[in-house]
This record gives C-alpha cells, structure tokens and sequence, in this order.
C-alpha cells in the first residue's frame, strides 16, 4: 500500500461484524461468504434502483440550481448581486456534503432507513416553503439549509449502500446510480421551464415537491441495507483515515475539483443569455451538462475493467483541458451548447467513480465513515466556490452587464483547481498501487 497504513479488509469484517447477516437472500443473492457482496440478484439490483430514484429527484434539483440563479437575478433578487444569490447553492452544497461527517456514522450504524425516509419529508417540505419566499434571508433559510438538510440524509446512504451489494461490478454499480442525478439534471430544468411558462414559479415548484413525493416514496421501498448493524464509530477513530496517505491525498483530489465544478453550472445560463441565447435556450444548457453527465456517469463503468483510478484521473484532466482550452475563448452561443455536453460528460465520469475509489482505500465496512469524511473536507470547497466564481463575475460587471473577462476568468479558475485535483489524485493512485501506470 506504498507505505500507507491500511489494515487487511477481509481481516476486518471478520472482527468486527457478526457471522449472520441480517436479511434473508434469494438463491441468486447467496455470495461464497455470507458478507460477501453478492455481486448481482434480485435484491441487489432493486437495491441500485431505489438508489437511482432517491438520486434522480435530490442530486438531479441541487444540479438544477443554475436554473434558480438566473430566475433570480431576473425577478425576485433583480437588485442582489449574483455573487450573494450564488451562496444559496453553496450552502445547498455545503450542508449535502459535509452532513456526510455524521450522516456517514449513522448509516453505519443504523442503516439507510432512518435516514432516506426524513430526508425525503425535508426536501418536500423545502420545496413547497421556497414556493412562498420572496426575501433573500427566506431563500437562504429554506433553499439552502433546509433542502441542504434534506438532501444529505439522502445522498450519503445512497452513495454507501450499493458498496454492500456489489464488490467486482462495483464500478458498475456505481455508475447506474451516478447516472440519475446527471438523468434528473436534464428532466428537472425542462420540466421546470415548462411548469414556470404555464403555471408561474410559486405552483411550479409545488407540482415539484409532489412529483417528488411520490418517486421518494418507491425509493424508500426499494432501498435496503445488506450488512448487519454495528455500533457507531467512536469520534476518536472517526478520523483515523486521514492518517493514511492515500485518503490524504484522494480528499485533496475532490475538494479541489468541487471548489470549482458547479461554477459552470451556475454561470452557463448567464453566459449563453450575454451571447445572445433565448431564456428558453439558457435554461437548457444546465440541461445539457446534465444529460451529457449521465452519459459520462454511465461510461464510468468501465472502470470495472480498465481501472476506477484512471479514469478518475482521465476525467480531471478531462475537465482542466475543456475549461481552459475551450469556456475560456467561447464567444458565440453554439460553442456555448458545445462546452456545455463537453464538459458534463467529464463531470459525469468524475463524480460517479469517486465512491468506487473510495471504496479502495480501506475495508468495505468503513464506507460510509470514508464517504462521509472525504465529503465533509469537500463541504468546505463546495460552499465557497460558486461566490469565489460570482466575485469574479461582479469584479467585471459594468452597468450590469457582464463583460467577456468575468465569465473568463470563472473558466480559468475552474480549470486550475481540477488540474491540482488531477495531480492528487495521481499521488494517491500511487500510494496504494505503487505505480502511476497499469490498471487500478
């Protein structure tokens, strides 16, 4: 493990797990060791689809904020900076990943059931109060804390559970769940659109939060937790991953890239808008990303085969080279329409790998500590990055219009952070494979 200090994995659960697992498996679920993951059957598979469900309506709105941005800087935030409007999705982001530091032990200990259900009466509840704000403390209050709240009951379960379910075909795994936030990503900003021109905003997001009760409501059905219970991690051990070298260094990896990866999404509208686009055709490019994302998420699965590190790796480097070779000269709206599927095809790849090589820093019953850790160092650069890129964006407007220089230097800013993400997470694929190259 290239001088890390991780503990056989195998050696692990068989300490600190009981014998008997606490479900009752059809004949295709039966693994060779009873917490084995099975690798497929029917459990298993009804499993990732609750999971796919429970992400398509929570990571698919949180993907949408672009859409909510552009709505109010036009209408009810018409006078408030768009670097202050932009907090609102960062504490969204900020609270979803880093309730992973307490969400993570929770799952652990008491499984997803207790924590999905809430999460889906919070996320409802959020969208129908956001149908009354008017204020910006309002929006702030129950767009971004409450939905926030709601969404990292959600998330981290969902990202965890499928890891007891599925070891070899993991990456696969993984990737069908990755792909519905890019699948809800594209249907939410259309359906939206249409809800707003036919109904008007407030009825909008109320036809919204039913729509989300009832797929919430299959979710809960569907998803289930395979390993037996164990008691909650001490806080004293909660951090001991990031006294391993490879977990140091994988963090560093996805908190550098999510201090930049969501500026497109919250900026792309604005910029197509600048070049001439219609309002129509700018809330579709948050759809755009969004639907090449769930491409990208699906083509994750060949991590599988060629290796869940590389492409992690490919995928950073992916995002670094569009960013600044590509967002930074753009100058008319079909390059614009370009950038956007580029772009979300890499993204795609990029968020729907990262439990799988998480997942390959230590022993399976320590993911949903590990993915609630890495996401709560994450939180910190998630919350700040859409104001950090909204400042640049005030520092080059004038007379309220946004000169080519402000959306510019968004790109730039985006593209150095996931180059730094890219160089972490080479060093990490170092330390525990010991190589740079070869599959892992």
């Amino acid at each position: 493990m290239g001088g890390s200090s991780l503990s056989d994995p195998a050696t692990d659960e068989k300490s600190n797990v009981p014998d008997t697992p606490t479900f009752s498996p059809t004949k295709d679920d039966v693994p060779s060791h009873p917490l084995d993951p099975p690798d497929g059957g029917m459990h298993a598979w009804l499993c990732i689809a609750g999971c796919f469900i429970m992400q398509f309506v929570q990571f698919g709105l949180i993907n949408t904020f672009g859409i909510f941005q552009d709505y109010y800087e036009k209408t009810i935030l018409s006078s408030t900076p768009p670097d202050k409007i932009a907090w609102i999705g960062g504490i969204q982001q900020f609270i979803l990943f880093g309730g992973g530091l307490f969400v993570g032990r929770w799952f652990d200990a008491h499984g997803a059931h207790v924590l999905i259900i809430p999460g889906s009466v919070i996320i409802v509840l959020s969208l129908m109060f956001v149908s009354l704000c008017t204020k910006f403390y309002q929006l702030i209050l129950c767009q971004g804390v409450l939905f926030g709240i709601g969404a990292a009951l959600i998330f981290h379960p969902t990202i965890a559970v499928p890891g007891h379910w599925f070891k070899r075909r993991r990456a696969l795994a993984m990737a069908i769940v990755g792909a519905s936030s890019g699948a809800g990503g594209t249907t939410w900003p259309i359906a939206f659109n249409e809800l707003i021109r036919k109904i008007g905003f407030p009825w909008a997001l109320r036809a919204a939060g039913f729509i989300a009760l009832a797929l919430f409501a299959v979710g809960c059905v569907l998803v289930r937790t395979r390993l037996p219970r164990k008691p909650a991690t001490p806080w004293s051990k909660v951090f001991k991953p990031f006294r391993e070298v490879p977990f140091v260094l994988l963090t560093a990896s996805v908190s550098a890239v999510f201090w930049g990866l969501y500026s497109p999404f919250f900026y792309v509208p604005g910029r197509a808008t600048q070049l001439g686009a219609s309002s129509s055709l700018s809330f579709y490019c948050v759809s755009f990303i969004n639907a090449a994302s769930t491409v990208g998420r699906m083509l994750a699965a060949v991590g599988d085969h060629w290796g869940a590190f590389n492409v992690f790796i490919t995928a950073a480097v992916g995002m670094t080279i569009v960013c600044l070779a590509f967002w930074i000269p753009l100058h008319t709206v079909p390059q614009v329409v370009a950038f956007s599927a580029t772009y979300g095809l890499f993204v795609g790849m990029y968020i729907a790998i990262i439990p799988a090589c998480i997942a390959l820093t230590g022993p399976a019953h320590e993911i949903g500590m590990r993915v609630g850790l890495l996401w709560g160092v994450a939180a910190v650069f998630a919350l700040t990055g859409p104001p950090i890129s909204g400042a640049f964006v005030k520092m080059h407007t004038v007379h309220g219009f946004v000169t080519d220089a402000g959306y510019q230097a968004v790109g730039i800013f985006t593209g150095i952070v996931c180059f730094v993400g890219a160089v972490c997470a080479i060093g990490s694929k170092f330390r525990i494979s010991g190589s740079v190259g070869g599959i892992f």
